[in-house]
């Protein structure tokens, strides 16, 4: 799978963690075969060891019984059988023959498999008596529970040393991954976001990275945890019993085709279930972004309405899922695990409870039930974790659509400070095919100078202005080309060029921490320097009466400051930065007359010694420019300066009559 070669590219940054939790897993499944045998051990070796023959020793360190000494480990012509019915403890001075045993009237009456009734005399054991012939087995049974707890023991530790290694791995996997995720978010073309909404990529980079760690955990349970306790537990039923074992076989072939089945249909829902979360998450966002407007409009029972559509249909899918796991999945094979218990004592007891010849105990009974549930245990992980493994397939497969997108050209290098002639030479582009956006568009603006852009809603201000930042690039079917300093912008990498280009929004973007921190957004720049370049462009006032002056803390979206303010740290870090060439995007579009006039004087001090491009719809900011150009549907109708537009009396002109409220 794609998938897990795209993970394995984290996991094997951690090789160390995963050998030892590969060994510790070893570990672990080779002490789940050894359980089983020392319990077997301890049930038919030593706790119904006092029923194999006794005979009698001259060795005075045997057991002492009706003044002579007995052993099991010497054979001779003086057999005592010691055996066992309802509770008590009889003693036969004979080998009793196997067959099913009952005591009735002082009598040992045993019924062979092939029918025969033998008669035996008895003598019942007291209890001091019993505790004697039991005295050779304390001590075995002492070692094999010192075993059996220090099994039990080293289980735990070694589970746990597994699991925090796995740990270790799935948590640095998905912080490697995340950062990969937001790294490579910064380097995608714009096109990306416009056609993804905000909390859907932020879904996929907090919840569906997981999905990495869901596919690690599963293949570690499925093709190592689960395949061990298979050949494990197949060691163990081969040693018990190889017919038995052999006959489990069969199962196989039916569990494939049911498998396959289930994750048919499973792998349907989970991709509907993980969609699901994503449109969960993105209209969460979109309520949260504009709570605002939703109170003022009261527009809260339609909301709800809405998001309880979204969040209806992810429930249905859930459950779609869940009955699915109920009906054909891990569910079943809890019922199958009961009905194998029931088929082990089925087994054995039609067979009058002997194997091959000899007695089966209860011990014998007990490992094999042991094995075989470690068998159907895997098939449970299966069909439990085949349903995690198709939800991590594609929790990952969408983590990785961000990881492994097309991304711009990150090379970097620095190149001389550009001078900043701009030149926009016959320029046809759309977003979508045949549906041109801007219409043989040429326009020079000389280095140094100031130019401004205005036109309605959709006339392309902003179109120009994303070609000459390289959101977007000139593609098949567009004409013309973007030259700065005559040269094509598409011959330098988009970091390379954007270091000499600054840009200033209608609403600027501050982000949590100090002013200082805002102005100065990843230059070196001291706070001397930045507190000097704020008091240049006029926020001397901002900062003198704010108590911590550049080191006051500032909320995320500069929700503790105004818009003049927000504005003027935005024109700082222009400055900051010394870009060759400035944009304004209607940066006074949404401001008062006396914001507008601090705003003025900023930009006449930040356009000073670079080429400045101003997108406007308030006029008064651009009535200096040295230029001004009027776009209407993606056409340059005019350019001009301020007064030669205003005699031309077309559309510049009707634009500035209607703001200034000037007839002719």
């Amino acid at each position: 799978m794609k998938q897990v070669k795209k993970v394995w590219k984290y996991i094997k940054r951690y090789k160390k963690n995963l050998i030892l939790s590969i060994i510790c897993m070893l570990i672990v499944q080779a002490l789940g075969l050894v359980a089983p045998l020392i319990v077997k051990n301890i049930l038919d070796e030593q706790l119904v060891g006092i029923t194999r023959t006794w005979y009698e020793t001259t060795d005075t360190t045997g057991v002492l019984y009706d003044g002579r000494y007995y052993a099991q480990d010497e054979v001779n012509e003086n057999p005592l059988t010691i055996v066992i019915s309802s509770g008590k403890y009889y003693a036969v001075f004979d080998e009793v023959a196997t067959g099913n045993q009952q005591i009735k009237d002082g009598k040992l009456i045993v019924t062979t498999f092939e029918g025969e009734e033998i008669l035996y005399d008895v003598s019942l054991l007291s209890g001091k008596e019993v505790r004697t012939f039991y005295s050779p087995f304390i001590k075995p049974i002492t070692i094999l529970l010192i075993l059996l707890f220090a099994r039990y023991f080293l289980h735990i530790l070694f589970l746990f040393i597994q699991r925090i290694s796995t740990s270790v791995i799935t948590v640095n996997v998905v912080r490697d991954a995340r950062l990969d995720a937001v790294a490579a978010l910064q380097r995608m073309p714009m096109t990306y976001f416009e056609n993804e909404p905000a909390g859907k990529i932020a879904n996929r980079i907090i919840t569906d990275v997981n999905g990495m760690i869901n596919l690690f955990s599963t293949l570690m349970n499925l093709l190592l945890n689960a395949t061990l306790a298979v050949v494990f537990a197949y060691i163990g039923m081969f040693y018990l019993d190889a017919k038995l074992a052999l006959w489990t076989f069969i199962i196989f072939p039916l569990v494939y085709f049911w498998l396959k089945y289930f994750v048919y249909h499973l792998n349907l829902i989970a991709q509907r279930v993980s969609e699901s979360a994503s449109m969960i998450t993105a209209k969460l966002n979109e309520i949260i972004n504009g709570i605002n407007i939703l109170q003022i409009f009261n527009y809260q029972e339609q909301t709800e309405k809405e998001f309880s559509e979204v969040n209806n249909e992810y429930r249905k899918e859930q459950l779609k899922e869940q009955k699915l796991h109920l009906t054909i999945g891990w569910n079943m094979i809890r019922f199958i695990g009961l009905m194998v218990t029931a088929f082990i004592v089925g087994y054995f007891g039609f067979q009058s409870l002997t194997v091959s010849g000899f007695v089966v105990t209860a011990g014998t009974i007990y490992a094999y039930n042991d094995y075989l549930s470690r068998l159907v245990e895997p098939l449970q992980t299966l069909f439990r974790e085949i349903g995690n493994l198709q939800l991590a397939l594609v929790r990952t497969d969408r983590i990785f659509t961000i990881i492994d997108a097309e991304q711009e050209d990150g090379s970097f290098e620095k190149m001389p400070r550009l001078k900043g002639d701009i030149k926009f030479d016959n320029i046809w582009f759309s977003y979508k095919k045949d549906k041109p956006v801007l219409k043989g568009v040429n326009l020079d603006v000389p280095s140094g100078q100031m130019i401004g852009v205005v036109g309605h809603t959709g006339s392309g201000k902003s179109t120009m202005m994303s070609l000459l930042l390289r959101f977007y690039d000139l593609k098949e079917g567009d004409l013309g080309n973007v030259y700065v300093d005559d040269v094509d912008i598409r011959t330098y990498s988009k970091r390379t060029y954007r270091q000499h280009i600054g840009m200033i929004l209608q609403d600027p973007m501050i982000y949590k921490g100090t002013i200082a921190s805002n102005v100065r957004f990843g230059t070196d720049a001291t706070d001397e320097e930045v507190e000097s370049i704020i008091r240049e462009i006029g926020g001397g006032h901002m900062i003198d009466k704010l108590p911590n002056g550049i080191h006051q803390e500032v909320m995320r979206g500069g929700g503790n400051l105004s818009v003049g303010e927000k504005q003027l740290i935005s024109f700082a870090r222009a400055v900051v930065h010394n870009p060759s060439i400035l944009i304004m995007d209607e940066a006074t579009a949404n401001i008062d007359t006396e914001t507008e006039t601090l705003i003025q004087t900023a930009l006449n001090k930040v356009k000073e010694g670079r080429t400045t491009i101003v997108i406007a719809h308030r006029l008064s900011t651009i009535k200096h420019a040295n230029k001004i150009v009027v776009l209407e549907n993606g056409i340059k109708v005019e350019e001009g300066t301020h007064d030669e537009l205003l005699l031309n009396n077309k559309q510049y002109a009707a634009i500035y009559r209607s703001q200034t409220k000037i007839t002719d």
